[in-house]
């Protein structure tokens, strides 16, 4: 059978209380099939030779469920840890729940890792899987016998259904005790809005009263047999809400494809999520929050009809929230009107899926793991997630988590940060401005910072990348940190390369699109791994050392452009901001190309553009009367095309009055 994978999960058979795998594919439509033969794992590293201490993992045993909880079998196994062959035992356990049991008593044996990873995603990377990937299955009934090949789904198509309720308020709060669901309005192939009372509107489909719209809801998932079901926030709001509505009216709130569950919230990171039998379910207020987190958004205010303006340039219909109720007490006229406004919340969740949701589906293809544990992760649980798959494929082990006490003291030893040259105040004419194309990574990749290739013994210390700060990394063996950067890089230039000849608008660039920027969000993610004092990979001498590398190259390009007669208005990290002084732009093309000849490795310094004219302000530095110094990333240029590119002035300070946020 060919299929595309979509999700994966396990379940315990009744009988022998093994688990299998149940992989959810899709081909005409969703369908389960199982892997019973992959068993869970983790490894101990013991003190001494792991031969001796087989018996004893074999004997490990704990009392749970009323039952004895035993390995079952144990082995050695040579894997890299830290960066060094290591022999370890691994012990196989006879179902998931058996590791967290036996993991505890295993301490006693030595260090154990990789006791902590979810069943499904172990069985994901050691299978070499991803999902939305096409496989080629070989099946016994329902039971998989061989994946026979795999290979990326080029386009993830899912009959997708976006909703939206309006709810009784009063009260200001809605009360699910109390105040019923008004009006439920969806969006997926068609768009409507289900309500129990006249509105003379195409859209509008009635039913007799609250207890059928819920019901209604339940027929159209399966009516239109819906694979993906998206929100707004729904996890924290809508769906609670239809539950306990359900529950005070005495009916079932169906939503799972068996046509009896309803859904359960599951807490993953920062956000909780809805999990719904045989369908994926995206909160979008999840991934909207992780855009605005990493700057790809820019609404102040996370509301759907912001965020549907800054995305799709357009306005949605806008209504008080507090004056729903009195809406659909009051006239004909404000009933359509609430109905308007509730399709187009529907709608706008639809459109906005359409465009956020590719980026997901690629980030979930490129780090392994499910679309609903990448909707809403954060950059550091995405790299653990691409970390914990390379390092399985480099037979490396991966680093258990810190404990409270190593966070504590990681959160107070801080690293010294980027550096940055403050402009004077003024109006500048003639500038060109220069960056470091992806500084940290390059700087990553050339110099192989990685906490295995710190104070290596391979190397000769004069054959070392040393960093202005005096740590030392392998020149011979490349790290797992710089290893994966440099292929996310590799292929992230490739696709830019793809991307050239297409139009924007065309069917063929927005999946190429959505990838590079999946590339960009991971590699630009790495430096802060290492520094992020929750990270399994966390290494001060690693992150330090790339801040201290990033410092040592700016200022020595201001000097250098200096020494060429050029005048350095502004730099901050990785960029500078230079001023012409009657020099050309070849003059300046050419000193960028001999900086570039004497930078190593991936290191490369590009032209952003040539600006005529530039302004750079000043702030008053708190407590003095007349003291002031040029402002950090407040600036605005005009380039030779007539583009204008602002930074720090389209933001509302608490600094600014009133006239200058209006005027911007």
């Amino acid at each position: 059978m060919r299929a595309m994978l979509v999700d994966c999960d396990y379940v315990t058979d009744k009988k022998s209380g093994t688990a299998k795998v149940r992989l959810l594919v899709k081909r005409r439509r969703f369908l389960r099939v199982y892997d019973p033969d992959f068993q869970p794992y983790f490894y101990i590293h013991t003190p001494g030779d792991p031969a001796a201490f087989i018996k004893e993992a074999e004997k490990l045993s704990a009392l749970a469920d009323g039952g004895q909880v035993s390995p079952a079998s144990a082995e050695v196994s040579e894997r890299l840890l830290f960066g060094k062959s290591a022999k370890l035992i691994k012990v196989v356990c006879k179902h998931p729940a058996h590791v967290r049991i036996l993991r505890e008593r295993a301490k006693s044996l030595g260090n154990v890792y990789e006791a902590d990873l979810p069943f499904a995603r172990r069985y994901l990377i050691d299978r070499g899987l991803h999902p939305f990937d096409r496989l080629l299955l070989k099946l016994e009934k329902r039971r998989v016998s061989q994946i026979i090949s795999k290979a990326p789904e080029r386009e993830i198509r899912l009959r997708t259904l976006a909703f939206d309720i309006e709810t009784y308020n009063p009260k200001g709060a809605p009360r699910p005790e109390k105040d019923p669901v008004l009006m439920l309005s969806y969006s997926g192939e068609e768009s409507g809005v289900v309500t129990y009372k006249h509105i003379g509107s195409k859209f509008v489909e009635h039913v007799s009263g609250e207890k059928e719209l819920l019901q209604e809801f339940s027929r159209l998932l399966t009516k239109n047999d819906v694979e993906l079901l998206i929100g707004y926030n729904d996890v924290a709001f809508d769906l609670p809400y239809l539950r306990d509505r359900a529950k005070a009216l005495g009916v079932p709130l169906i939503l799972g494809r068996d046509g009896k569950s309803s859904f359960t919230a599951q807490q993953r990171g920062l956000f909780s999520h809805a999990k719904i039998k045989g369908r994926l379910h995206v909160d979008l207020y999840s991934v909207v929050k992780f855009l605005s987190l990493i700057g790809a958004i820019k609404s102040k205010r996370l509301t759907l009809g912001e965020v549907f303006s800054e995305l799709l340039g357009k306005e949605k219909p806008k209504v008080k929230k507090i004056d729903i109720w009195r809406m659909w007490d009051g006239s004909d006229e404000d009933l359509r009107t609430l109905a308007e406004y509730s399709l187009h919340d529907a709608i706008s969740t639809k459109r906005i899926a359409d465009e956020v949701l590719p980026l997901e589906f690629e980030l979930s293809k490129l780090v392994g793991a499910s679309l609903q544990d990448v909707c809403g992760a954060t950059t550091g649980q995405l790299v653990e997630m691409l970390l914990w798959r390379e390092a399985f494929a480099q037979n490396r082990i991966v680093p258990n988590k810190p404990g409270a006490d190593e966070v504590k003291a990681r959160e107070g030893a801080p690293v010294q940060g980027a550096y940055v040259k403050l402009p004077e105040a003024g109006i500048y004419d003639n500038l060109a401005v220069f960056d470091f194309r992806g500084m940290y990574p390059s700087i990553i990749i050339s110099h192989n910072i990685d906490m295995d290739s710190l104070n290596c013994s391979c190397c000769k210390d004069s054959e070392k990348h040393v960093s202005p700060l005096g740590h030392k990394f392998c020149s011979k063996k490349t790290g797992l940190v710089p290893s994966v950067l440099e292929r996310l890089i590799s292929e992230r230039g490739m696709l830019k390369k793809q991307l050239k000849p297409l139009k924007p608008e065309s069917a063929e660039y927005k999946p190429v699109f959505a990838r590079s920027q999946a590339l960009k969000i991971l590699a630009n993610s790495f430096y802060g791994f290492l520094l992020y004092s929750r990270s399994r990979w966390y290494s001060r001498p690693c992150g330090e050392s790339v801040t201290a590398y990033g410092r040592q190259y700016i200022q020595d390009t201001i000097r250098k452009a200096e020494e060429s007669g050029f005048r350095v208005l502004y730099s901050d990290t990785d960029s500078i901001v230079m001023q012409l002084e009657g020099k050309t732009k070849e003059e300046a093309i050419s000193f960028m190309k001999k900086v570039n000849s004497e930078l190593p490795g991936r290191m490369e310094l590009e032209l952003e553009a040539f600006y005529p004219r530039g302004v750079f302000v000043g702030k008053k530095l708190a407590g003095a009367k007349a003291a002031e110094v040029g402002a950090k990333k407040k600036y605005a240029m005009i380039s030779e095309d007539g583009r204008i590119k602002i930074r720090g002035f389209e933001l509302v300070r608490r600094d600014w009055s009133r006239v200058a946020r209006h005027t911007q």
